[in-house]
């Protein structure tokens, strides 16, 4: 028995999309993310930002064959060495810290942890003088991607940027 949902890739949306047992459809899209390129100043291609989205108001009881399937979707991403991808965890509903967490479990309990370098980085930026945010964000890359250094630097470096915008 497959252990994880059919899904097929809409070329006019450019998402997978799979639909659970309880009839529940899901998104999973990798969008282009410029940060990297705006931060550096130069073009740094290929970093996507992975978006999951329930399309559904419905509440779903836990099933294990959604976060399988969205683990291959996410593999398949990675057939591509160069490819790297960003995610930040929605704050809908004060629930981004347990995201954050629930993507951690996901990482780790993977089998391709092997061969993706996963690296968090809880991000604390000003929103007005006396408030700040958090924003919960995971960033992953192949282990063979031949500019990884200079991606990890570039993504230690947001916080910093985004505090000197204010």
């Amino acid at each position: 028995m497959q252990n994880h949902y059919n899904y097929v890739f809409d070329n006019i949306t450019n998402t997978y999309n799979f639909t659970t047992k309880n009839n529940i459809l899901y998104r999973v899209a990798f969008v282009v993310d410029e940060t990297f390129s705006a931060i550096s100043a130069e073009e740094i291609s290929n970093v996507f930002q992975l978006v999951i989205d329930k399309a559904s108001d419905e509440l779903e009881p836990y099933d294990i064959k959604v976060s399988k399937t969205v683990e291959n979707i996410v593999e398949r991403f990675f057939h591509n060495v160069q490819n790297s991808m960003i995610y930040i965890c929605s704050d809908e509903n004060d629930k981004a810290k347990i995201r954050f967490k629930v993507f951690d479990r996901w990482y780790k309990k993977s089998e391709y942890k092997v061969f993706i370098v996963k690296i968090d980085n809880i991000i604390q930026y000003k929103i007005s003088e006396t408030e700040t945010q958090k924003m919960y964000t995971s960033f992953m890359f192949h282990r063979d991607n031949p500019i990884r250094e200079k991606l990890t630097e570039i993504y230690n470096q947001i916080e910093k940027v985004l505090n000197e915008e204010k």
